[in-house]
């Protein structure tokens, strides 16, 4: 099959923008933009500018993790299908996102299984429900692009939100069974990647064996296997450098005596992926 003709930007935008002219919405985020039960992010998480995603980068034998909201009329069934284009090109994961209050939110954590295709219906007063998209992209698959839908049924109309996703050359290594320490529900998104990187850095030790049963399970397993890919990519001293500063601490000490989130928000890890994937320049 030949590989589906890359949508320009201003396409993609259109595209997903459209589906608030429907009187439904799909909303997409990245894994450290919590969506509250409001429509909106979770106060821990929220940030001037959060990262669109349109046409996020893949490493292959590795995961890549998006959230999602459904927004639907009330009462009403609604269902939920994700294709692609060539088909089955990544292995497609969905989980129902439970809701736990804390620190004085509801906060998305719990993951509930759910196949496809996916069939609910929101509660009255209910605004949305939020899903984690967990893909795994096989070592073989070709370094072309491929498309992405999130599709929506609802109110007798379909709703589309395309992604064109770009597998990279970049293999990940086989990772271990998962091991690390969680932070507590309410902390920012991108704590537990903190705790992550300072075993990792700092020389502590991971705390116990864990199972992928939260969504700050899922962020640790793909801070891990970001981190091993930076193992792999070498660099030594130099690279643990650049890890620090594009988080935007000072020095090693800084980081490593720290017990505050990084100072570039909750999704400052994002560049680093881009730099870990692709190559592309960190901040300093």
């Amino acid at each position: 099959m030949a590989a589906p003709v890359a949508l320009p930007r201003a396409l993609l935008l259109l595209a997903a923008s459209a589906v608030l002219l429907c009187g439904q919405r799909i909303a997409v985020f990245s894994e450290f933009q919590r969506p509250a039960p409001d429509g909106g992010i979770v106060p821990s998480d929220r940030a001037p500018v959060r990262r669109e995603i349109l046409s996020p980068a893949l490493v292959r034998n590795g995961w890549a993790s998006f959230l999602f909201t459904v927004e639907a009329p009330p009462g009403e069934l609604y269902t939920i299908y994700v294709a692609q284009n060539p088909d089955a090109t990544a292995k497609v994961a969905l989980y129902q996102l439970e809701y736990a209050e804390a620190g004085g939110a509801w906060v998305p954590d719990g993951l509930k299984p759910v196949e496809q295709p996916v069939q609910a219906a929101l509660a009255e007063g209910q605004r949305m429900q939020a899903y984690l998209m967990d893909l795994f992209l096989p070592a073989s698959t070709p370094v072309e692009r491929f498309r992405l839908e999130i599709q929506l049924h609802a109110a007798g109309r379909w709703t589309i939100y395309p992604m064109e996703m770009r597998p990279t050359e970049t293999t990940a290594p086989q990772q271990a069974p998962l091991r690390g320490s969680l932070a507590p529900v309410q902390a920012r998104s991108d704590a537990t990647l903190m705790l992550a990187l300072q075993s990792s850095l700092c020389g502590d030790a991971p705390e116990a064996e864990l199972r992928l049963e939260n969504l700050r399970a899922v962020i640790l397993r793909n801070a891990l296997q970001d981190l091993a890919i930076a193992r792999q990519r070498g660099g030594g001293e130099e690279l643990r450098k650049k890890l620090i500063r594009a988080g935007g601490w000072s020095s090693e000490e800084d980081f490593c005596g720290s017990p505050q989130p990084a100072p570039r928000g909750p999704e400052w890890w994002l560049r680093v992926r881009g730099y870990l994937y692709q190559g592309r320049p960190l901040p300093e």
